[in-house]
């Protein structure tokens, strides 16, 4: 892995109650964090079917390559696309 260059821009802060833990911390504000991603670029195909009776789906969602910077606070976790 190398390291990102870039500038922050479009921050979002997401409540982290403390924790440094980023997958827990999208995973409670999975919404506002799949809004914030969407305007950078997220495509979302979905598919389903039914086949001998039994329903199927599923849900790709595509970011475009983006580094990101996140830092984190006692309340907060930012995170920020660079540019």
């Amino acid at each position: 892995m190398t390291k990102c260059k870039g500038k922050p821009y479009a921050s979002i802060s997401l409540e982290s109650d403390g924790s440094s833990d980023l997958k827990r911390i999208i995973n409670i504000n999975n919404e506002e964090f799949i809004e914030f991603i969407h305007k950078l670029g997220l495509n979302l195909e979905s598919r389903s079917k039914t086949s001998n009776f039994e329903y199927s789906s599923f849900t790709i969602l595509t970011l475009k390559t983006t580094c990101f910077k996140v830092d984190f606070n006692d309340n907060f976790a930012i995170i920020s696309p660079l540019k």
